[in-house]
């Protein structure tokens, strides 16, 4: 049965509802003020922390000096290469950067269930080429697609670059990693969304007198994955760093072997003189027989003192650590 509400039944439920209004629009003039809020890019949910992205950028400096010193021995020529730049950036910027044409490569990361991209700009790539086949490293004047026996030719050079890749990311994580395809068309070749976030390397290759960049682009989801290994990797280095580092370069240092010689570093002869010194002269020097020689380790004087015979042997006696360089 519907119970029916009186009139001061109806006017005390209006008067709650209008005081309850006044406390809600009081709150509502002040939580704003009160509230802390925090901005949140939707576009950027799967950034990198910039530590992860200085490792990363270390990683590949590594990476660079490796590839150089391959580079130049595969091409029996000088290789300078620089990490230029490293940034994060979308998919579809990333290629928006990469000349068209050009030399394009999908490499496979096994165990990881993803890909990165490395592009070689063709001004790098002809004169490679050109060295590979015996010529001195030109290039061609006019803008052209690379020819499929041309783009066989680099296979040698890509299997550099993954060797050494594989080398610089080893302390984070073993990689096998593998050619999937190459092309010349950089928009054909998806690896993650054009929005997904990846880590875009730029390196800087001078061969010769040609120089040109080379691009590696990395999905920003294999850089999370690994995120723990990542801090793994910064602990351990930091305990060796701070552990056993000194006492370890220290015994490693004394296995060196070092030329030791004695010496008489005071006299001066010309250059004349010496072209006509023959079997048999005698040199006259500006020390007297009893003044002390010195004894250098790898050409710098550490000892005054003297030779002699000990056990039928010739030998060095010390008289005093020296304190200048002779």
């Amino acid at each position: 049965m519907d119970k029916v509400l009186s009139q001061d039944e109806i006017n005390a439920l209006f008067s709650a509802m209008s005081s309850e209004n006044v406390d809600l629009e009081a709150s509502e003039e002040i939580s704003p003020s009160e509230r802390k809020v925090t901005k949140y890019d939707f576009h950027r949910a799967d950034r990198i922390s910039q530590d992860q992205m200085r490792s990363v950028h270390l990683m590949h400096e590594y990476f660079g000096r490796n590839f150089a010193s391959s580079l130049s021995a595969y091409l029996r020529n000088f290789v300078d290469v620089k990490l230029v730049n490293l940034e994060q950036e979308s998919y579809s910027a990333f290629l928006k950067g990469i000349p068209d044409p050009t030399m394009f490569s999908s490499i496979g990361m096994r165990p990881l269930d993803d890909n990165l991209a490395l592009e070689m700009n063709p001004a790098v790539v002809f004169p490679m080429i050109d060295m590979i086949l015996g010529g001195p490293g030109n290039a061609p004047t006019d803008n052209r697609n690379l020819t499929e026996i041309e783009m066989n030719i680099i296979d040698g050079v890509l299997r550099l670059a993954m060797r050494d890749l594989r080398t610089a990311w080893n302390p984070v994580i073993d990689l096998d990693l593998y050619l999937e395809d190459k092309g010349t068309k950089a928009q054909m070749f998806q690896i993650v969304s054009p929005g997904e976030a990846v880590i875009a390397i730029q390196l800087e290759l001078k061969i010769g007198e040609n120089s040109g960049l080379m691009n590696i682009c990395i999905p920003s989801r294999v850089l999370k994955q690994l995120r723990s290994k990542f801090d793994q990797q910064w602990n351990v280095r930091r305990q060796k760093t701070y552990g056993n580092e000194e006492k370890r370069i220290v015994d490693l240092v004394k296995q060196v072997p070092i030329l030791l010689t004695s010496e008489i570093r005071h006299s001066i002869l010309t250059v004349d003189d010496l072209l006509k010194v023959s079997v048999g002269d005698v040199i006259e020097l500006k020390e007297r027989v009893e003044a002390p020689v010195y004894l250098c380790a790898g050409g710098i004087p550490k000892y005054n003192g003297r030779i002699i015979l000990r056990r039928g042997k010739k030998a060095f006696e010390i008289l005093e650590k020296c304190n200048h360089d002779g």
